[in-house]
């Protein structure tokens, strides 16, 4: 959560799409507590990351879910919360396992993916490829249709076109787009006269719309383009269902065990449970981003969200919490990238077989690129390891005289009190181990779990020269 908010200031409105796989909260995935609370606590955990994942994205940024049933209808009722209902856009069905897998009496073949828009009326998303269309224009935006103008100036409006809906598109000369293409904006015809004003004749996308609604579906749908005659051109995107994402997915790349078997070619082994296909990422990275847009995975696990952007030549943020981050996510982009594991005996990356398996193949992977790896550095979260690392109340209580000498505590503990009298008690001495560990852990001021960046300098945090001249150029980052 911490390492979601640090990014706050260098990406907020940046980032075009977020993929997260969280824990479904099935009891089996690492979100485990022992008492009544699981589900709202599985809420309130997924409530505080959205709500700093929406301020991340974009304006026209979207974010995908993916989740079982465990927690999806509650899920969705969250996000209407977080997002806004209006900005819901599909649940898609991923077939993950063609025979399926218990949970209850039925065998679930499927998984969710539920999508949300920051704001839906300026995200869309295409298939990569379409079928059986020929465009008027294509550009980086999609294909493009030449709409029904008779000219730049008159049109013939049919019978169903009501005079209250009809609004003038007008072109802005001074503000031209790529290619010579320029943008076009709505708006009303009124003090517009002399901006030459140019009317569509019964397109849907437009004029069966409120204004508001019509102004963003023409601000995003149309290009308008100058001829060599200096006639300008209107262009509206082709949009049919034939050229939008389905909502069940149902592909071979896309079954679960083939993530398994991925991560097995590049490590020799099985080293994580249930990743997710390299396909199944690049669909969603398809049909939501460009070239450079940045993707954010704020629960990385294995690494696949990162490493398939990688290979798509989009930029990328992985976050994890989990020790397994170094060990498997930072090995896998290394091997993604090219570079041998060890390193030379001087300590430098040495070129290595680059990772062939997944999506490679299809998108011409070559190796190559770079990436950063940070770590928060720890403070009271050490103290916590140390607690949960403990096997008996003795090394708890040998423990204390350090805790009290080198980490914060809260600093309404009544130190001297705790180490004469409580931790003597019967009553302390009675507990579980779990439980004397959470009087422990609570102990710790919870605001100073990690070093902050104004107090970096401090000897006492053991932060070397480099790694703070690291974080300084991290936080004065513009991208």
């Amino acid at each position: 959560m911490l390492a979601l908010h640090s990014l706050k200031k260098q990406f907020t409105g940046k980032v075009k799409l977020i993929y997260i796989d969280p824990p479904y909260n099935t009891g089996n995935d690492g979100f485990k507590y022992n008492d009544n609370f699981n589900h709202s606590t599985w809420l309130t955990f997924m409530k505080n990351r959205l709500e700093v994942a929406r301020e991340l994205l974009r304006d026209d940024g979207v974010i995908f879910v993916q989740c079982d049933d465990n927690e999806q209808a509650y899920l969705k009722i969250l996000m209407d919360e977080v997002f806004g209902n209006i900005n819901f856009d599909s649940n898609i069905t991923v077939i993950v396992k063609t025979e399926g897998r218990r949970y209850g009496n039925l065998a679930k073949t499927h998984e969710y993916i539920l999508v949300y828009a920051k704001n839906i009326y300026q995200a869309e998303m295409y298939e990569l490829e379409i079928q059986d269309k020929k465009f008027s224009y294509k550009d980086d935006l999609g294909g493009f249709d030449l709409t029904d103008l008779r000219n730049q100036n008159t049109v013939a409006f049919n019978s169903r076109n009501r005079p209250n809906l009809r609004y003038s598109f007008f072109v802005d000369e001074k503000n031209p787009g790529k290619n010579n293409f320029l943008k076009v904006k709505l708006e009303n015809e009124v003090g517009l006269t002399e901006v030459l004003p140019v009317e569509i004749n019964g397109n849907k996308s437009v004029w069966r719309w409120g204004k508001d609604k019509s102004k963003i579906e023409a601000e995003n749908n149309l290009i308008a383009r100058k001829g060599s005659d200096g006639m300008i051109r209107i262009y509206q995107k082709y949009r049919s269902s034939s050229t939008m994402p389905k909502t069940t997915w149902f592909d071979k790349e896309f079954i679960s065990n083939k993530g398994t078997k991925e991560l097995q070619a590049i490590f020799g082994k099985s080293v994580f449970v249930f990743p997710k296909p390299e396909g199944l990422i690049r669909k969603i990275i398809e049909i939501s981003t460009q070239p450079n847009d940045i993707v954010l995975d704020y629960h990385l696990g294995s690494g696949t969200t990162c490493a398939v952007a990688h290979k798509m030549g989009r930029q990328y943020i992985g976050i994890e919490q989990m020790d397994y981050v170094e060990t498997i996510a930072v090995e896998r982009l290394k091997k993604v990238i090219g570079i041998s594991t060890p390193p030379s005996t001087d300590g430098t990356p040495q070129e290595g077989n680059f990772d062939t398996g997944g999506i490679s193949k299809s998108v011409n992977w070559q190796g190559g690129g770079d990436f950063i790896y940070f770590e928060l550095a720890k403070w009271n979260e050490t103290a916590k390891e140390k607690i949960e690392a403990s096997k008996s109340l003795k090394e708890l209580i040998k423990f204390f005289d350090e805790m009290y000498e080198r980490y914060f505590l809260n600093y309404n503990l009544k130190i001297k009190e705790f180490r004469e009298k409580v931790i003597k008690e019967e009553e302390f001495k009675n507990l579980s181990l779990d439980e004397q560990k959470k009087m422990f852990v609570a102990m710790l001021d919870n605001n100073q779990m990690y070093v902050n960046k104004t107090e970096m300098a401090d000897k006492k945090f053991g932060i070397s020269e480099e790694d703070q001249r690291l974080t300084e150029e991290f936080y004065k980052s513009e991208k």
